[in-house]
């Protein structure tokens, strides 16, 4: 995805479709494997490539749903309730470590992965069994049109959902769409 925040709008739908699952645990893992880009950054200066690890399916599903986990469950309570104002112990609630917790990061981590494959110029889905990058899921085979069709997409959904929500108000739209 161009933008780390854009991947909101699939955790979010995720959740619409199986409401069991956690949202919080849903947004944080929908866009952690992009943490590795600081570390990019760091290594090289720039942001060119990203890392192997967070970016295929093994890393995706194992440390990246474990670093999900600790996020969701430690990070996000205390970050997102002074932040917009929503009562700590709800939020905590829906944080709390569960099965389903778990399930939520798993999901999230990994369809991040599977997203990013459709218009990525380095997907290192196979790591690290294939030091090489999977393209064979890259949208019509073309990095150009692949990235304005995703981008395009999950900046229309994003907008799509700010509005659906704002229409049944602004009362509890944060937790609406933080918390569920």
């Amino acid at each position: 995805m161009p933008l780390t925040p854009l991947h909101y709008s699939m955790a979010y739908l995720i959740n619409k479709l199986r409401t069991e699952l956690s949202l919080p645990a849903l947004v944080v893992s929908s866009m952690a494997p992009d943490l590795e880009s600081p570390f990019i950054f760091l290594l090289t200066g720039n942001l060119q490539r990203r890392l192997s690890v967070l970016h295929s399916l093994l890393g995706a599903s194992t440390i990246g749903t474990l670093l999900s986990i600790l996020l969701t469950v430690f990070v996000y309570p205390s970050l997102v309730s002074p932040l917009f104002r929503l009562d700590r112990n709800v939020v905590k609630g829906r944080c709390r470590f569960s099965g389903k917790l778990v399930a939520s990061c798993f999901i999230g981590c990994v369809s991040h992965v599977i997203m990013d494959s459709l218009h990525h110029d380095y997907n290192p889905l196979l790591y690290p069994f294939l030091n090489e990058s999977f393209d064979e899921l890259i949208l019509l085979n073309n990095l150009g049109y692949a990235n304005f069709i995703v981008f395009s997409v999950f900046l229309g959904l994003s907008f799509l959902i700010l509005i659906q929500e704002m229409r049944r108000g602004t009362e509890g739209f944060w937790k609406r769409i933080l918390v569920a």
